[in-house]
């Protein structure tokens, strides 16, 4: 009896010492067995025991939870200490008493609750039928949810390539565009390449005859020059001729850039041959300014050329725009060379005439 009495007087205390610890404790282990976590609903539910060892629903979910059928017949024979007319609990004995199960073993730490005359609480909602609710319930929910997650799986498994594909585009899209602007860049310096084959004869002002002193020397002179001038002229032809050759190969439209960086690289080749020929001419002394600007405007083209065939290498624009520079700065120089090489014929023409009325 006095055990009885001091079990009952440390109950009390616990319960209302930690009240709200308790009801905390039968709430979290309800939602664990409504969950599916029956070991830790069953430590949750024994702690709140613990605290409360009077609380009905406590009991009652815990004899739902332990495997043991004879510690689910102790948790149920304290749910009838507490309130005997709990249907639910009768239900319970009775079926486990049907099944074989004749003693009862206590859980581990938990002692019965004191039989407490005024304990007429309602009895609760049956844990075996609200279990078996709430798992159909959980059951159509974790479908639902996986069903819901495996659309948004299929859903981005579907973007991926369309994001892809998308990006692809626009790279595409901006390197077209680039290169575009590029060749544009570039036809705008082909249109310049090798003016010195393109350039109108400029209309000269009819030179002063200068006297002559002396008939041998200025012979001399005239052979020389004749003879640079046609050794210029078969230069210049020649030019003329892989001049036209470049344009109509890379003026086609749709051309692929192989043939137009093997149309370079041929022009480019018949260039520096020019420029190697030019360089074994002997011009004369009236001539060595114009020879010198026809072999820099040569060397110009080269360059411009160059940044042609490193354009199509790079597709950069600033290769086109390099070569459209030098081609520019070779245009002047050639055609300063041109104005002093029609000079000259025109000096040779004059001379000739004059030579043919002189007394000798």
């Amino acid at each position: 009896m006095n055990e009885t009495t001091m079990t009952t007087t440390t109950s009390e205390t616990g319960v209302q010492a930690h009240p709200a610890e308790a009801r905390e404790l039968v709430e979290r282990g309800i939602a664990a067995a409504r969950g599916g976590q029956r070991r830790v609903a069953a430590g949750l539910l024994a702690r709140a025991l613990r605290l409360d060892p009077r609380d009905e629903r406590a009991w009652l979910w815990l004899s739902d939870v332990v495997d043991d059928p004879a510690q689910r017949m102790f948790c149920l024979q304290a749910v009838l200490q507490i309130n005997p007319a709990n249907p639910y609990a009768r239900r319970g004995l009775a079926y486990l008493q049907r099944q074989g199960t004749d003693t009862s073993r206590p859980v581990a730490d938990l002692s019965p609750p004191t039989v407490s005359p005024e304990s007429t609480t309602n009895p609760p909602p049956p844990p075996s039928s609200t279990v078996v609710t709430q798992s159909s319930h959980d059951w159509w929910f974790h479908w639902r949810w996986q069903r819901r997650e495996t659309s948004r799986v299929r859903l981005v498994l579907w973007l991926i390539p369309i994001v892809l594909l998308t990006v692809a585009l626009l790279l595409h899209q901006s390197v077209s565009r680039a290169r575009e602007e590029a060749l544009a860049a570039l036809a705008a310096a082909q249109t310049q390449t090798f003016s010195v084959e393109t350039t109108s004869a400029t209309a000269l002002p009819t030179p002063t005859p200068l006297p002559v002193l002396e008939a041998e020397p200025l012979a001399v002179v005239e052979s020389l020059t004749v003879s640079y001038l046609s050794a210029v002229d078969d230069i210049r032809a020649a030019l003329r001729t892989a001049t036209d050759t470049y344009r109509q190969e890379t003026s086609q439209p749709g051309g692929a850039s192989v043939n137009h960086v093997a149309a370079t690289q041929r022009l480019r080749a018949t260039v520096a041959g020019a420029l190697a020929t030019l360089g074994e001419l002997r011009p004369p002394g009236v001539l060595v300014p114009a020879h010198e600007d026809y072999r820099r405007g040569l060397e110009l083209e080269l360059a411009g050329l160059d940044a042609i065939l490193e354009f199509y290498s790079t597709y950069d624009v600033s290769h086109a725009n390099r070569a459209a520079l030098r081609f520019q700065e070779a245009r002047a120089f050639v055609e300063r060379a041109q104005l002093s090489f029609q000079t000259q014929r025109q000096l040779l023409g004059e001379q000739s005439l004059l030579s043919a009325y002189t007394i000798r």
